[in-house]
């Protein structure tokens, strides 16, 4: 019994009853993860589905002691982790496997392994403690409630989820029901074992009825408001910076100060607080390319943070519009063409912000709403438009609620500019104010950024190293230990001691190292491009269209780095965010910075094993290890499947008579190939008999189980429990028989070679 309580979740139930468990409680799970699809990142929805399944098969598929079984679990949620992250560009191998691919994964992971491992305990939990008919109902009732909830509460339609968790639910109490019936009325099982096909079709008849009915509900817009978005708007409360107090933007010295959350920031002159995530809706965007919403740059690093714009100053030209003025002037890099683009912003806010926001670089702006005299102010060197120059957040009236922005997105050589030496492209020197660092700066700072690029033959392989560094070296958070904090330069403090952040921690630093490298930088301010809604989501909801949902927690900074004619390229050091880089024609239609192949060098360094394989390597291991499993678990199952091949021919079930004959016989020919043979004039019982004098151990099965082999053969039929027993005790003989006839032959083999 102590062997049993080992082998599985429940050793007391059948191993039908418990993959029956299992598929009820996957469809459940998959459910939620449909409805957190649309909210979470792609990375993120994706390892969780990938999770429950890994370990929802394992449990199916491995019938091993619990030991051997969590730790299979374990190691193949670790593969899971590198393998999906690493698709996805989350975590980018760089370096020998240990410790450097160690120590980047660890600090990389986070926070996406955090849903991974709570899906995984949700579904350990599930299995072990969702037991009996009043917990499955209670269980059921509470995630039935729960849909409900948000299906009035929230835009979402979940009625078609709500009709899967019902079938799931039906399908888990019918299981359990007949469960149930076969422990409790044994011999009325086996009279209704008889017609399952009538059972299954009736069974399938209902189910089917309640599926269609609930994926035939007509969408219903919800007629309630959420009390939390009834609050949000009745306070018009909303983000504010994530180094901001929120608090801090009230009117007049008697505004209360709040909890610091995400958002456009207004202060950056000290960075480095922690924050709270704010979803709250900030702007929704119609664009056929994705983009960061680029609202402020800034030039001037203090050594706390980036000064204003009253310190740094800006050259600005006023303009009314794209109905009345001229094309916005650039400094149009020499050597690259643009794409234009049309991007439509719709505010879904009622807060101000100092500038219009638009992909890099705006050619023009058109108010589509009402809007008396609009004076924006334009500053063509830092590509900012501001709403009526930058004054205090009480001063911004009539903030437009949507415009049209016309931007031309840079097409990038990406080849040629990774052959530029720092000569072609400064031929007259690197500008100086984005060069610019504070004189008390450590030198610990510089000294890093040179040991990091070292292997870098040009500016642009150096920033790709650095960036690559910074990704893989440091745990994102939006809480860093500021106990940690030692240096009076929040720089140097996150690189060496505080080692954790977010995007102003990576993107300033960025900035600093690139330039202490002579290359210039400057740092970025605005949104990330927020949220697409899934297909499965246009299907439920087709008004809501292909615009980017762009919430206060999408609130980001980032580097923008100068490369002569080549113009200024956004750079993005903040693991978990992709900055789009659209590449010259030749290339390609568009990529990823971060995602760029790294150079010679830098792949000469990767000589752990794992960093070898590319992702499509180790999707065919992961399916041959899963083929593997199958044809495992086939072997095991081998009886069952044989009984099933029986029944099919003969028409009937095999008795249990019938049963224990055939694992008798089954036995017979198990031991021929551990060297105990049976003669062709010899009876069963002299064959065990001698069997038992050459291998006394096996007196204690073979006895048994000859006499119910000689029951069923000659005298009455056992039950259901002897021929189980039968079967127990033929393993049992196989075990106790010892080697087989090849290690029998090894001492043979061994004698012979010594012998010459």
């Amino acid at each position: 019994m102590k062997q049993a309580a080992k082998q599985g979740v429940n050793p007391q139930f059948s191993k039908t009853y418990q993959t029956l468990n299992l598929l009820w409680i996957v469809i459940i799970a998959m459910q939620w993860i449909d409805f957190t699809e649309p909210l979470w990142f792609a990375v993120t929805t994706t390892l969780v589905t990938v999770t429950i399944l890994m370990m929802a098969l394992v449990e199916w598929l491995l019938p091993l002691p619990a030991a051997w079984k969590w730790t299979i679990k374990i190691i193949l949620l670790l593969t899971t982790w590198r393998f999906i992250l690493t698709s996805y560009g989350v975590y980018i191998p760089y370096g020998p496997f240990f410790p450097d691919q160690i120590r980047g994964m660890a600090l990389t992971f986070t926070p996406y392994i955090w849903f991974s491992l709570i899906a995984w305990a949700l579904l350990e939990a599930v299995l072990r403690l969702v037991v009996g008919r009043p917990r499955i109902l209670i269980f059921l009732a509470a995630h039935l409630i729960a849909f409900a909830i948000l299906d009035s509460f929230t835009p979402y339609y979940l009625w078609t989820n709500v009709a899967w968790i019902v079938f799931a639910g039906l399908g888990w109490l019918v299981s359990t029901h007949f469960y149930e019936y076969r422990k409790k009325y044994p011999q009325g099982w086996q009279r209704l074992r008889q017609s399952p096909i009538k059972i299954a079709v009736n069974i399938g008849i209902v189910f089917a009825c309640v599926l269609l009915i609930g994926i035939s509900m007509p969408s219903v817009s919800p007629t309630l408001t959420d009390p939390y978005t009834a609050w949000i708007k009745r306070s018009g409360s909303g983000g504010g910076g994530p180094s901001a107090l929120s608090g801090s933007l009230g009117e007049g010295p008697s505004a209360v100060k709040e909890e610091v959350v995400s958002g456009y920031s207004r202060d950056d002159k000290s960075l480095g607080d922690g924050f709270e995530f704010s979803y709250s809706p900030v702007m929704s965007i119609d664009t056929p390319v994705r983009s960061y919403w680029r609202g402020e740059t800034r030039r001037i690093y203090s050594g706390t943070g980036w000064s204003d714009l009253e310190r740094e100053g800006r050259e600005t030209e006023r303009y009314r519009g794209a109905l009345e003025e001229d094309p916005l002037v650039h400094e149009q890099p020499g050597k690259v063409e643009t794409m234009r683009v049309e991007q439509t912003v719709t505010m879904n806010t009622d807060k101000v912000y100092p500038v219009l926001f638009g992909g890099y670089a705006i050619e023009s702006v058109e108010l589509l709403d009402e809007r008396q005299q609009p004076d924006m102010r334009w500053a063509g060197k830092q590509a900012e438009l501001f709403w009526n120059g930058f004054r205090n957040p009480g001063d911004l009236p009539d903030y437009p609620r949507k415009y049209k922005v016309v931007a031309n997105i840079p097409l990038i050589p990406l080849d040629e500019l990774q052959q530029a030496d720092y000569e072609a492209l400064y031929p007259e020197g690197a500008p100086e104010e984005y060069l610019q660092l504070p004189n008390n700066l450590p030198q610990r700072v510089k000294d890093l950024a040179k040991e990091i690029t070292a292997e870098g033959g040009t500016p642009y392989a150096k920033m790709d190293l650095l960036q690559t560094y910074l990704r893989q070296n440091y745990e994102y958070t939006n809480k860093p230990d500021l106990a940690r904090k030692r240096s009076d330069d929040f720089v140097d403090s996150f690189l060496f001691e505080i080692r954790q952040g977010y995007c102003d921690y990576y993107s300033t630093a960025m900035v600093v190292m690139a330039r202490s490298l002579g290359v210039p930088a400057r740092w970025v301010k605005g949104y990330a491009p927020g949220s697409q809604p899934s297909d499965e989501m246009l299907m439920r909801n087709p008004e809501l269209g292909r615009a980017y949902n762009v919430s206060n927690a999408d609130a980001h900074s980032w580097a923008e780095l100068y490369f002569g004619d080549y113009g200024w390229i956004p750079f993005e050091a903040t693991p978990g965010f992709l900055s789009p880089v659209m590449l010259a024609p030749e290339e390609s239609e568009e990529a990823f910075a971060p995602d760029t192949e790294p150079e010679p060098e830098v792949s000469a360094a990767e000589d752990g094993f794992f960093s070898k394989l590319d992702p499509v390597v180790m999707q065919r291991i992961f399916l041959s290890a899963v083929s593997v499993l199958v044809v495992w678990t086939l072997y095991q199952l081998r009886s069952q499947l044989y009984y099933l091949w029986l029944r099919l021919r003969l028409g009937r079930p095999l008795t249990s008579g019938e049963k224990a004959i055939y694992e008798t016989l089954r036995l017979v020919k198990r031991l021929r190939r551990r060297g105990l043979t049976r003669g062709d004039q010899e009876t069963l019982r002299e064959a065990f008999g001698r069997w038992k004098l050459e291998r006394p151990q096996l007196a204690e099965v073979l006895d048994p189980l000859l006499l119910l082999y000689e029951q069923a053969n000659y005298g009455r039929s056992p039950a259901a429990a002897d021929w189980r027993a039968a079967r127990e005790m033929s393993r049992k003989a196989v075990k106790l028989a010892g080697g087989n006839r090849w290690r029998q032959a090894l001492p043979i083999v061994g004698k012979r070679f010594l012998d010459q």
